[in-house]
């Protein structure tokens, strides 16, 4: 993520037209996540018996690693934007029918997850936008905040004895506090980013990964406090 300076010293504005259209490729980033997770439920036994799950994430982070390349090349750039999104949604099918298919209120979970995620990116958006506080100071301390929860996250696989109770609850609630910030900080940085060359296309997908991986981890905290466990999975 990039940071940016204090709104107050830099007076320039993204035109409204950008800004329509960093929300506008957001918006369309949402609709494709929802293909993919439709193509995932009609292939959900392919993905979880083959290696295609695999190849779809590793071409997620092949993207996001390479995105600065190809945001800037015409057409490209709109090819493989619709892609990720795409993609996201395929890779996520299996932990949501886990979800739905391990505990009892699973489903019930599903919902509320999604809508605590609109409420809190509401909430990060109005905050973002009316705040006089510079959120561009966070940005440094956000990333180290999601390599820390990568490190956990790692930590989780290699040592089973973590992947529950408390160490859950640690990771699944840091990760709701930073991408809750980060959302708010793309929301400031969309509106306040001077006239420099911004790629709309870069501030939509750094806002969609904001809030897609908000609602996983907020979807892995109710799953943690709340979640009943079906006793023949």
């Amino acid at each position: 993520m990039d940071t940016f300076s204090s709104p107050r010293s830099r007076p320039l504005t993204l035109s409204h037209s950008v800004e329509a259209q960093v929300y506008g490729y957001f918006a369309l980033a949402l609709a494709l996540t929802l293909l993919g997770i439709y193509a995932g439920m009609q292939y959900a036994d392919a993905l979880l018996s083959g290696g295609v799950l695999l190849l779809c994430v590793i071409a997620e982070f092949a993207l996001i690693l390479s995105a600065r390349f190809w945001m800037e090349r015409s057409l490209l750039n709109v090819v493989l934007f619709g892609l990720f999104p795409i993609l996201s949604g395929i890779t996520v099918t299996p932990y949501l029918l886990y979800a739905v298919g391990a505990y009892v209120n699973g489903g019930n979970i599903l919902f509320n997850a999604f809508a605590a995620t609109a409420f809190m990116a509401g909430a990060a958006a109005v905050f973002a936008r009316t705040t006089r506080w510079d959120l561009g100071v966070l940005g440094k301390a956000l990333i180290f905040g999601v390599l820390g929860l990568l490190f956990l996250g790692l930590l989780q696989i290699f040592i089973p004895s973590l992947q529950g109770g408390q160490m859950e609850l640690l990771i699944s609630g840091g990760g709701i506090v930073i991408f809750a910030l980060f959302t708010a900080y793309d929301v400031q940085r969309i509106q306040a980013l001077g006239r420099s060359g911004a790629n709309p296309f870069l501030l939509a997908l750094s806002l969609y990964l904001d809030i897609f991986n908000l609602f996983l981890f907020i979807l892995r905290f109710m799953l943690a406090i709340s979640g009943n466990r079906r006793q023949s999975w």
